[in-house]
């Protein structure tokens, strides 16, 4: 049995066929959400497990730039842990902030920009090396959702409240991507993903306002 394969089924629902690599890739990515939303640093741990998994996961669905993230949010992950847990002699921890309008703006155009360019360069290495790299699904929506997550999982880590507002956008466009593509259980995954992002929203609003 190879645990890593798509097409291994761990189960049928309503004639989707789980595999076991999704069903576990999405138990740990809710788990890790919902406990970043409560301001848990286990989150990070349990994050990187579930990125391990997606990893393979959307390689097998030819979402390459997703596949991407994954690698990123383990670096990203491990400075979370680091970010959340360390400590100076009139601070237990860092605190929930919140970003500037002008600094809004131009995390908007950067999000824009490295979007536009890394979904051309993903389009150019595929067709570069097509006996090794299967032509990319969606490479537009699949970079913009990429780059704005990178962008949130790194004011996560500052404990931004911008980031789930961020969050919840890129979630809400990935159940319409993973729809798409026929990844239904991810899908629902990201529904509980914009669910827990509007509840820690207004948990974190809250204690800063």
């Amino acid at each position: 049995m190879n645990f890593f394969d798509i097409s291994n089924v761990f189960i049928k629902i309503f004639g989707y066929e789980l595999s076991y690599l999704e069903f576990f890739a999405v138990i740990t990515g809710l788990v890790s959400v919902y406990l970043a939303s409560l301001e848990k640093v286990i989150n990070f741990y349990l994050g990187i497990i579930n990125f391990i998994l997606y990893c393979v996961f959307f390689y097998q669905c030819r979402l390459y730039s997703m596949m991407t993230l994954q690698l990123i949010y383990c670096v990203i992950n491990i400075y979370g842990i680091y970010s959340w847990t360390k400590r100076s002699k009139t601070q237990e921890g860092i605190k929930i902030s919140t970003l500037k309008n002008r600094q809004r703006i131009l995390l908007s155009l950067l999000v824009l920009a490295i979007s536009a360019v890394w979904a051309y360069f993903v389009i150019q290495i595929s067709a570069k090396f097509p006996e090794n790299i299967e032509k990319p699904a969606f490479p537009y929506i699949d970079a913009l959702i990429t780059v704005a997550s990178v962008v949130a999982q790194i004011l996560l880590t500052r404990k931004k409240i911008d980031n789930w507002a961020i969050w919840i956008a890129a979630d809400f466009s990935s159940v319409i991507l993973f729809c798409i593509i026929g990844s239904y259980f991810t899908a629902i995954l990201y529904g509980c993903f914009c669910l827990i992002g509007i509840k820690a929203f207004v948990q974190w609003r809250r204690e800063i306002w």
